[in-house]
């Protein structure tokens, strides 16, 4: 487990972006490996069984290792007192000094052993640090006694009837659901929408901004950090970060990620893909939602929707390592009518690193207002 640096960040320089919740973040380029996305055995010291982790996919996985044991980073790792100049803890990562770290060793070893030497009833990932620790270091492998009930008792009990299952509907009935939920035509005739509210996240970073979306490609955020005004545009191809007389250039890697993570902001969410297929149904707040998924070798992305409703009301993301899983989710909450279109005035992104966990909610939405072009080009820097 590893405290927050500005090292983990997958897409270089944007640490700025991140603190204040932009739309960048560095586990929306994992599947893509960005340039410099180096294995950790080639930019740590005494890497022993986390070889081929990316550099970027780091951090987060110490985060789930410790989360799943309750601990915190000096429960494994080493401090050699501080930085002067910087007044930072200076972490001897590849310090063995702590038996504990070496316990770590092997049960991560354990972990991929399972893992991988039983593909039929394990999928990838299924077994981790959580599945026996479920946050404490140490496991539970015995029923407590005394026992209220065995095993045989109870066999030749009345069985209480069961609600009779829901009617499963296609993939293509649910989004068509979900498309006349979020409003319909209205929708998807929708030229533009500007949201207002609080970006609030871990170490008092609450941020007030302003959200303008333009169809079909450009976005514009403001926030009003204690340093002073940032704004981060987007504009087809292109895009820009102006933090007070700085100005970033985003590369077409740096584009394409704001462009995935800002979809979380427009009307239509998600749409079908021919790949998508029905997992199930589970319960949120106690009320029941079709689940569809799909999946690949580097991830796979789940979607609950509303059976009543049809809404969209939650994304589950889980990205595969070489190691451990890394889970995120973001949830869409309280639904409102905006001139004919639903949206959630509370949007909340949940990551296994509380520092990447934010929560927005929107004071106010206005849809089709007008909007001048010229708030989407380049910035000038002020003197």
């Amino acid at each position: 487990m590893a405290k927050r640096t500005t090292t983990m960040l997958s897409i270089t320089g944007l640490l700025a972006i991140l603190s204040i919740g932009m739309v960048i973040s560095p586990r929306s380029t994992h599947a893509q490996n960005p340039p410099g996305d180096k294995p950790v055995e080639q930019t740590r010291k005494n890497i022993q069984v986390l070889k081929g982790l990316r550099e970027s996919e780091l951090y987060r996985v110490m985060n789930f290792m410790a989360v799943s044991i309750g601990k915190q980073c000096t429960f494994c790792h080493v401090i050699n007192g501080k930085d002067p100049k910087t007044g930072q803890n200076n972490w001897v990562w590849e310090s063995d000094e702590k038996p504990e770290k070496q316990t770590g060793r092997r049960m991560l070893q354990m972990v991929l052993l399972i893992n991988g030497s039983n593909k039929v009833d394990f999928t990838q990932n299924s077994v981790t640090c959580f599945t026996c620790h479920r946050g404490q270091t140490t496991t539970v492998g015995l029923p407590s006694m005394p026992l209220a009930k065995s095993g045989h008792e109870g066999v030749n009990d009345p069985v209480p009837p069961t609600p009779a299952p829901r009617a499963r509907p296609s993939v293509e009935e649910i989004f068509a659901r979900y498309i006349q939920a979020i409003g319909g035509a209205n929708a998807s005739s929708t030229k533009t929408l500007f949201m207002k509210g609080t970006r609030v996240a871990s170490q008092n970073r609450n941020v007030p901004n302003e959200i303008t979306l333009s169809a079909p490609d450009k976005l514009l955020i403001v926030s009003m950090t204690p340093q002073g005004s940032v704004r981060q545009i987007l504009a087809g191809d292109n895009g820009w970060i102006l933090n007070g007389t700085n100005l970033r250039t985003l590369t077409s890697a740096d584009v394409a990620a704001a462009r995935i993570n800002s979809s979380v902001f427009g009307i239509v969410k998600v749409t079908h893909r021919p790949e998508m297929q029905i997992a199930g149904i589970e319960k949120i707040d106690g009320r029941d939602m079709w689940v569809v998924a799909t999946s690949t070798a580097e991830k796979r992305v789940t979607y609950d929707f509303d059976a009543e409703t049809g809404l969209l009301r939650r994304k589950t993301t889980i990205n595969h390592t070489v190691a451990l899983p890394i889970p995120e989710q973001i949830d869409f909450e309280d639904y409102r009518d905006v001139d004919g279109v639903k949206l959630p005035f509370t949007i909340r992104s949940s990551a296994i690193d509380t520092y990447d966990s934010w929560v927005r909610t929107f004071t106010e939405i206005k849809r089709n207002i007008a909007v001048d072009d010229s708030m989407f080009a380049q910035p000038v820097v002020p003197k």
